[in-house]
């Protein structure tokens, strides 16, 4: 422990802290807008968006679809119910029967006429 050498404690010289903003606003300078540029540049941007709503850049084209893609994207989306597309028919029956008879259509029948199981 005696051979670390003490070190005497910090002491901050007379009027740092009163002294040390003058010394720094001192350092910087004050940058100057030219209001010019100002009107300028907010000319540009008004210019630009102007020509940009004239060129027809932003139009929202409708998307055409079938009747049937509609009435999928309505389903799809939950806002139509089983019970509404059969109420838009004239025969639900005849419907029901077209979607039974479409979805039997993918799959792969379970077992062939020939096969006998039991």
């Amino acid at each position: 422990m005696q051979q670390i050498p003490k070190l005497k404690p910090f002491h901050t010289p007379e009027n740092y802290f009163e002294e040390l903003p003058e010394k720094i606003l001192a350092k910087t300078t004050p940058t100057k807008v030219n209001p010019s540029w100002i009107w300028a540049a907010a000319a540009v941007v008004l210019l630009g968006f102007g020509l940009w709503q004239a060129g027809g850049f932003y139009e929202d084209k409708p998307i055409l679809v079938s009747p049937e893609e509609e009435a999928l994207l309505y389903i799809e989306s939950d806002q139509w119910s089983t019970e509404d597309v059969l109420s838009l028919s004239e025969d639900p029956n005849a419907l029901l029967d077209q979607i039974i008879e479409e979805e039997y259509a993918k799959s792969a029948p379970l077992w062939t006429e020939e096969e006998t199981w039991f």
